[in-house]
């Protein structure tokens, strides 16, 4: 009997590329200019719903004020003694007029000023910040472009960019993120022409966080802040 082998187990499995490609567009005509390769690692992860609700979580945990306070019994006004005698008088037994239960007493158990803040490992964090990058991308909302540099401050402008490219008014349902590579100090007319528009934020790539790029429906990330990002979230750095 003449043996054949396996054709298929004799071919080298290849591994997934270590990078998948965008749409490199104008921010200001929608127009495709040209592809870039975006790492895998960081733009390709895998969806861990759980990890996106644990740092949601830890963000928003942090970011409770906890200045909610009452007045316990030994806070409000009145004598600390009995009001009337145990004994003696026919009626119920009555305590301090600052007891919890009569009016105008203290409240029991009440909130008092804490830290609400949770830690989290920076690994996790760092997990987040790539799985809700890969779910942006994944989902057609991650958009990135040659540059978010305008040329004016006007906010007329930017919105007619916006109404023009991506369908949102001021009435539209729709939100946009805008990170950019560097300190938003050079993208001074970016932050003027959006600081009145509320479907419209502005991020520095190093202040990247879960809780905003899930806030966000579209998310516009220029060629800088690809870099930077790949080079703060790259698995294996």
């Amino acid at each position: 009997m003449i043996y054949f082998p396996n054709l298929l187990a004799l071919q080298a499995i290849t591994p997934l590329p270590s990078h998948i490609q965008a749409w490199i567009r104008s921010f200001e005509t929608n127009e495709l200019i040209d592809i870039v390769l975006l790492d895998r690692t960081v733009f390709g992860a895998p969806r861990r719903v759980d990890i996106l609700h644990r740092v949601v979580v830890w963000q928003r945990d942090n970011l409770r004020q906890g200045t909610a306070s009452t007045k316990g019994r030994s806070d409000v006004r009145g004598r600390s003694g009995k009001l009337a005698p145990q004994k003696g008088r026919g009626k119920a037994r009555v305590g301090s007029v600052r007891a919890p239960h009569r009016r105008g007493g203290g409240i029991a158990f009440g909130p008092k000023p804490r830290d609400h803040s949770t830690k989290l490992p920076h690994k996790m964090q760092d997990m987040g910040l790539r799985v809700a990058l890969s779910v942006k991308y994944a989902q057609n909302q991650l958009i990135v472009v040659d540059s978010l540099q305008l040329e004016t401050h006007k906010t007329k402008d930017l919105h007619l960019i916006l109404r023009r490219n991506w369908a949102i008014n001021k009435d539209s349902a729709r939100t946009m993120l805008f990170v950019t590579g560097t300190e938003c100090a050079e993208y001074e007319n970016l932050e003027r022409a959006s600081r009145t528009l509320r479907s419209v934020g502005l991020l520095e790539a190093g202040n990247a966080n879960v809780l905003s790029l899930l806030k966000y429906e579209l998310v516009v990330v220029d060629k800088e802040a690809v870099k930077k990002l790949e080079k703060l979230l790259r698995v294996g750095n």
